[in-house]
């Protein structure tokens, strides 16, 4: 008999350690520490988990020449800020990584780094803070995209990406989640669990209207008509929305009513299964009011509203008497933000279908001519945009970021064209998160 010689296998590096104290919180809600004085040239340290005046052993995860970054393993002097996590599963799921620190003192922590940040690099030395927007920072959330892993068939698991890993956390309930949508998570994973079909979703988004509910279910293969009807008799018993987007088709199984999500009380935007909305409807109705106080859209004036989507600010604008022109990237989403304003007897806006990272498509729009701009992209943000904008006169600008970095690229050329700041604040879209929206006012005083 052949014996056949097999390493041992080495065991797995252990991230390096140090103790340190943390300084002060970064936008992005982790712990800073600036560079070791006894040690010239040395990175400076950004610390998942930790909070300002805490003393904290730290796993190195990334070293570079500049920067390193770690994670908390242990707190040896704890900040009378750090809070206990409201969630058992928040050492695997992928969000809600700030439950370790009161909500409130989070956002104020992270205030004061973006204004020492835009000090720097906008060079301004006073900042306009307004209060920030905040709302309920639990059982907030309406949309939300479960992930399905039905590889093995004694074990269906739909939930949410694992925190830096490739894995699918297993979820029958999130605090964070609308109450009406988490309830559905356990029963819809019965259904799917007894169906042979399974193997064949991707993923599966639930939508909170305020009028209804909405399940839609992508599927990689067709499904079969024992899965549909499952679906269907699920939608029936629990008064719901439910659809299959399939490589074939998108088909509506059950339909109690057009989900409708509010912007004010008289108007609505009416999605559907894959529009983007804002997910937290109460913090976006706040939003749309500051934005419109601050905007002040009169009677007669020719107002601008680019990455418009379904019209979440165009129709509030219009319905203040502006004639609006709204420019979204999507053409499906054009098209029913242009149906679902007429339905609403908003008949103001000037519907358009444009890239606006294209320079020449940004002219084309702006050849209109606008007293006032509103301008809200995606993390990407508007730099074509924003270079036109700042030859243009136009004398308000406001911008709707979700992405710090990318506005303070683009708020640059404004402010070098001679623009001010003139209000600006943030707004909790996702709180507990990482994630930050800020709303800011620009005028030219020239």
């Amino acid at each position: 008999m052949v014996s056949i010689y097999k390493p041992a296998k080495k065991p797995k590096k252990q991230p390096s350690a140090k103790t340190v104290t943390i300084e002060s919180m970064d936008m992005n809600g982790q712990g800073f520490c600036g560079q070791d004085s006894s040690k010239q040239g040395s990175p400076v340290l950004f610390v998942d988990g930790a909070l300002p005046g805490e003393t904290v052993e730290v796993a190195i995860t990334q070293s570079q020449k500049r920067f390193s970054r770690g994670r908390v393993r242990k707190v040896l002097q704890a900040s009378a800020e750090r809070r206990a996590p409201f969630c058992p599963l928040i050492n695997t799921c992928g969000g809600c990584q700030l439950q370790h620190v009161d909500a409130d003192a989070a956002l104020n922590m992270r205030q004061q780094a973006m204004d020492s940040y835009w000090q720097k690099q906008l060079n301004v030395a006073d900042i306009p803070w307004q209060p920030a927007i905040t709302g309920e920072r639990r059982g907030y959330r309406r949309k939300a995209r479960l992930a399905v892993d039905a590889r093995n068939d004694d074990k269906f698991i739909m939930g949410f990406r694992q925190e830096q890993g490739k894995n699918i956390v297993n979820v029958d309930h999130c605090p964070v989640l609308r109450d009406d949508l988490s309830a559905l998570i356990t029963p819809l994973k019965s259904v799917f669990a007894g169906l042979p079909g399974r193997r064949h979703i991707g993923h599966v988004t639930l939508t909170g209207g305020d009028n209804v509910n909405a399940v839609s279910v992508r599927m990689v293969k067709p499904a079969n008509s024992a899965f549909k009807n499952a679906l269907t008799a699920f939608a029936e018993q629990n008064q719901i929305n439910v659809s299959i987007d399939g490589p074939d088709q998108h088909q509506r199984l059950y339909e109690v009513a057009p989900l409708v999500c509010h912007t004010e009380d008289d108007l609505v935007l009416t999605p559907s299964d894959d529009d983007f909305i804002q997910v937290n409807g109460d913090v976006n109705r706040k939003m749309v009011a500051q934005a419109m106080q601050w905007l002040n859209p009169q009677a007669g004036e020719r107002i601008a509203d680019w990455f418009s989507g379904l019209g979440n600010f165009s129709l509030s604008l219009a319905t203040r008497g502006a004639q609006v022109q709204a420019v979204e990237g999507v053409a499906e989403m054009v098209q029913r933000a242009r149906e679902n304003a007429s339905k609403q007897g908003v008949n103001n806006i000037d519907w358009l279908h444009l890239d606006l990272s294209d320079e020449k498509a940004v002219q084309t729009a702006l050849a209109a001519g606008f007293d006032k701009v509103l301008i809200d992209p995606s993390r990407e943000g508007a730099y074509a945009v924003c270079e036109a904008l700042s030859q243009s006169g136009i004398k308000s600008i406001l911008y709707v970021s979700c992405n710090p970095s990318t506005l303070t690229r683009d708020v640059q050329c404004l402010l070098s064209a001679g623009y001010a700041i003139e209000q600006v604040g943030l707004i909790e879209m996702f709180p507990y998160t990482r994630h930050l929206e800020v709303m800011m006012l620009l005028t030219d005083n020239q």
